[in-house]
């Protein structure tokens, strides 16, 4: 009997063995072909003011193994359509794409707004020296979802600003009359204005010398997006039309964060300094 209860033990461990063979050495597990689905959500610079899908915005989105070493280097870029849910489905001929066969891990990368041309050279090109290029440039980019393994459950994408958002909120002394603040003309100077954002790495790098960039205003509050770099700020101002400037030393300012000063006027002349970072934690979903 114990003869025979080792010989039955020998079949169960050996069947075991194959079976983990044909798992963890590449055998074929006869899985059917598992179609990605995928979500995305938008982090705002700043978490008052939430920022929602309006439907129809075209995202470019690429696939590619966790374990390839180049990246997106050899991978084609798919054009997707988001609904006001942020659930993302095909664009135009694309398809949505299946998981491995092999259930090996993938990572995603993904941009709003679509372009063939950042599609084909897989980078962002940024440029902010004016408001309306500025705009042009607020790109939104997700590499948050990593090491995914086929699953039924949709991709959960959170995508951030590529800039970053400067904002001064303005007050004055009493004897600063209102006609001074109207003329302040807020400018921030000594920061990259143009740059290429690789979609692979998610960073930055700027092109052209240092500029100087005018905000936008309405008296009370002044904001600028700018280049996610390390800069050494000087912010002008002008006050009675005569300009004075104030130095913020070197600073860092990183994709998605908002930066917001407190700045004060006296006559003449005026304070700034760094009030707070709005910072969004970004889950990795690994």
């Amino acid at each position: 009997m114990k003869k025979t209860l080792y010989t039955l033990g020998g079949i169960v461990l050996a069947f075991m063995m194959l079976s983990c063979e044909d798992i963890y050495e590449g055998g074929n597990m006869d899985r059917e072909p598992m179609t990605v689905q995928m979500k995305a959500s938008i982090l705002p610079f700043d978490s008052a003011f939430p920022e929602k899908w309006k439907g129809g915005e075209e995202v470019g989105m690429f696939m590619y193994s966790s374990s390839d070493a180049e990246g997106l280097s050899s991978e084609a870029c798919l054009r997707l359509t988001a609904d006001a849910e942020g659930v993302l489905s095909p664009a135009g001929q694309d398809v949505m794409p299946q998981y491995p066969s092999d259930a090996s891990k993938v990572n995603f990368v993904c941009f709003y707004p679509y372009s063939a041309s950042a599609a084909e050279s897989k980078t962002l090109a940024l440029d902010v020296s004016s408001d309306g290029k500025a705009v042009l440039s607020d790109y939104l980019y997700s590499d948050n979802a990593r090491n995914k393994y086929p699953s039924l459950s949709p991709v959960k994408l959170q995508m951030k600003h590529v800039l970053s958002l400067v904002r001064f909120e303005i007050s004055a002394a009493e004897e600063v009359p209102a006609d001074a603040i109207k003329g302040l003309n807020p400018q921030i100077e000594g920061v990259p204005v143009q740059g290429v954002f690789s979609l692979s790495g998610g960073c930055m790098a700027s092109s052209g010398e240092p500029s100087t960039i005018a905000m936008k205003t309405d008296g009370q509050i002044a904001e600028s997006l700018l280049m996610p770099a390390a800069s050494s700020v000087t912010v002008r101002c002008d006050i009675d039309g005569l300009p004075f400037r104030k130095k913020l030393g070197s600073l860092n300012f990183e994709s998605g964060k908002l930066y917001i000063f407190d700045l004060h006027v006296t006559r003449p002349g005026f304070d700034i300094s760094l009030r707070e970072i709005e910072d969004w934690k970004v889950e990795r979903f690994d």
